[in-house]
């Protein structure tokens, strides 16, 4: 990767985690709040009526929004044609599913649905406004302004709208109006940043480079979008909407921080491995260093939230959400694998092998279908183990296509989750052996929850800085070296800096 694009990449990581960590903090306030003043099926009926619309979403962008990053030489008649296009697929979207919601309603018995799906349609509409800026501040790897907009529409969305809203009685509609909110704001945000021609073109010449690559990603993100909601899907038509609610509250504990924390690296990913799309040798070790790195956080903070599920659960829903804590655990070991193998889809956004992209996924859906009809007798802990085996199993599948696609070999990419493995067991161990001590005192659950998450920020802290497994310890000397960091004895950041780079250094030749 050249010194240009590291320079602007870090500093999109930089920018998009500190975005990230606001929203997520803000993300977790919201969910404990709405999750008192809501009933489960409030949360059950919009997450249902979300994933509906979430099937449109694709054929309302036509993958247009990735065409626009992924382009070599994007011209101003591009942009205009992805602008007149995203405008128009928004429009007839938005259109049919109001006119598809009724059907929607019988499908799922429960007439709630129809006028939901029919107000969230209009998100089609803002959407296809917006789609075209947002590309193009995240081709240009303007993430300061990005999460800037993310940050003020989600506080003003959620936070003031969504929680005075159910506060004074709303129900779901509150859940709703916050959703439309956000994506107005966001698109009236970007397009001030950006301002595009809004111009319509008709001429073929700008649209044809587009719709070659977004047309296979639209087929792409619908068949993905399918795999990702199955289990919605199967939850809410088979156990009904209060076990839905149940599950997609497990499943926002764990998949919300994982989602943020991906979230800003994919950002800065997807534009950085498109332009390195040429070069095989340095996009191949671009991957491995960043599922290293990403398995290395992201597991050991599932494992961490495995252990400490009962509080978690009894402070950030509540005492009536107990239920849903079974369901958590078996999640937080399959939501990670998930995530990081995104990655290897990113792989193959950024090289256009989406044919081999789409052949994966259909195998991958046919195999979840068959194990959720396996473990259906066993209830939401059954759909949760699908969840886990299925995210298994694709996981391989994509090891297969980065050996062909990069030329790494299965060694290569199963030592990348080495660090994150073994430090996720011995926190699990650490902190599990110490919550059942915890637990027999009877101390106040704050108090419990409080010391073992300071226990597993400390071990986390422990096994990350000061004993990097090896594996670790050479990804993060090199991150430090691209981010021009120098090691010193003047203090205590200095010293640790010193600590990984002479310890690289040393290492025998071969490791």
């Amino acid at each position: 990767m050249s010194k240009g694009l590291a320079s602007k990449a870090f500093s999109g990581l930089k920018w998009t985690s500190a975005s990230t960590i606001v929203n997520a903090a803000m993300q977790i306030g919201y969910t404990s709040v709405m999750a008192r003043l809501l009933a489960p099926e409030a949360f059950g009926l919009v997450s249902l009526a979300t994933v509906i619309l979430g099937f449109g979403n694709y054929f309302a962008t036509m993958g247009l929004n990735q065409a626009v990053i992924q382009k070599e030489e994007l011209t101003k008649a591009n942009i205009r044609a992805a602008f007149t296009t995203s405008v128009l697929l928004g429009f007839v979207c938005t259109i049919a599913m109001w006119l598809f919601a009724p059907t929607a309603a019988v499908f799922f018995e429960n007439e709630e649905v129809t006028p939901v799906v029919r107000a969230l349609s209009f998100m089609f509409l803002i959407n296809g406004l917006a789609s075209t800026a947002i590309s193009i501040l995240q081709r240009e790897m303007r993430f300061k302004a990005i999460g800037i907009l993310d940050t003020i529409s989600y506080s003003i969305s959620y936070l003031i709208v969504g929680v005075v809203l159910a506060y004074m009685g709303f129900g779901f509609w509150s859940l709703v109006y916050a959703t439309i909110t956000q994506m107005f704001l966001s698109c009236a945000g970007s397009y001030f940043m950006v301002r595009h021609s809004v111009i319509p073109t008709f001429a073929w010449s700008a649209y044809k480079p587009l719709f070659s690559y977004g047309s296979r990603m639209s087929f792409l993100g619908v068949l993905e979008y399918v795999y990702s909601q199955l289990h919605i899907i199967l939850v809410g038509k088979v156990l009904g909407m209060h076990k839905l609610g149940i599950y997609t509250r497990a499943h926002m504990l764990v998949n919300l921080p994982m989602y943020n924390i991906t979230r800003t690296l994919s950002k800065v990913i997807f534009p950085s491995f498109s332009k390195l799309q040429n070069d095989i040798k340095k996009l191949g070790q671009v991957y491995l260093s960043s599922i290293t790195l990403l398995a290395a956080v992201l597991i050991p903070i599932c494992m961490g939230i495995l252990v400490t599920a009962p509080e978690l659960v009894r402070i950030v829903l509540g005492e009536q959400w107990g239920e849903s804590i079974p369901v958590l655990q078996v999640l937080s070991l399959a939501i990670p694998i998930g995530f990081i193998t995104m990655f290897s889809g990113i792989v193959c956004d950024a090289k256009a092998e989406l044919n081999l992209k789409i052949v994966i996924t259909i195998i991958y859906m046919v195999v979840l279908v068959g194990l959720f009809m396996l473990l259906r007798g066993y209830g939401l802990v059954g759909f949760a183990l699908a969840v886990l085996f299925g995210e298994i199993i694709r996981m391989g599948l994509f090891q297969f296509a980065m050996k062909r696609i990069l030329g790494v070999s299965f060694g290569s990419q199963l030592r990348c989750y080495i660090p994150g493995v073994l430090n996720g067991v011995v926190i699990a161990v650490a902190v599990h052996l110490l919550s059942l001590f915890l637990r027999e005192m009877e101390l106040p659950v704050v108090a419990i929850f409080a010391i073992q998450l300071a226990a597993c920020g400390i071990l986390f802290l422990l096994l990350t800085l000061l004993f990097p497994h090896k594996v670790l310890k050479a990804e993060i000397s090199l991150v430090l070296n691209k981010m021009g960091l120098q090691g010193n004895s003047a203090s205590f950041t200095g010293r640790i800096i010193s600590k990984y780079k002479n310890s690289f250094i040393n290492e025998p030749e071969g490791v």
